[in-house]
């Protein structure tokens, strides 16, 4: 299947082969789109091939997420793939409360807490956590809305990883 391909809330992580997409004109994405506000209004049923969300659901406001998964999965193919790597906030959870020196690099304490819950907050927008995920309910809403899951697991860290498929 050959196709279109996008990488939503890419950064500095631009992609060859994907239409890149950011918010913020400064990362010089391949398009300037508002997807909290916008979704995916631009593209055509059944148009995309794949969709890669690294890093980027938890920005969206929780009001937005299950709106914004639908319209994944209406632009995508029949048997087009999506990956999304997000924030596990029950690895973080245990991580603090098994910890209660933690420690993120130079951050300790609340400051360490704040930058896993809440995001870095190194740039104006959208760089703050708005959302929040456990395997078990991200899961379930991707299966509600009607993907397969592929593959769902924590990535031995403090995100969970997922592919999957319309």
């Amino acid at each position: 299947m050959n196709g279109i391909k996008l990488n939503l809330g890419c950064g500095l992580d631009k992609r060859d082969g994907y239409i890149n997409i950011d918010i913020r004109e400064e990362v010089k994405p391949d398009l300037v789109i508002d997807l909290e506000k916008e979704l995916l209004k631009r593209f055509n049923d059944e148009s995309i091939e794949e969709i890669i969300a690294k890093d980027f659901i938890e920005h969206l406001s929780w009001r937005v997420v299950e709106d914004f998964l639908k319209d994944c999965y209406r632009v995508l193919k029949k048997g087009g793939r999506m990956y999304i790597q997000t924030p596990d906030l029950e690895a973080i959870s245990k991580k603090i409360i098994l910890n209660p020196n933690f420690k993120y690099g130079e951050l300790e304490g609340y400051k360490a807490i704040s930058y896993w819950v809440y995001g870095s907050g190194d740039y104006e927008n959208p760089s703050f956590h708005k959302a929040g995920f456990t395997i078990p309910t991200l899961k379930e809403l991707l299966e509600k809305i009607g993907f397969k899951i592929e593959d769902i697991k924590n990535d031995g860290g403090s995100n969970i990883i997922a592919w999957v498929i319309k």
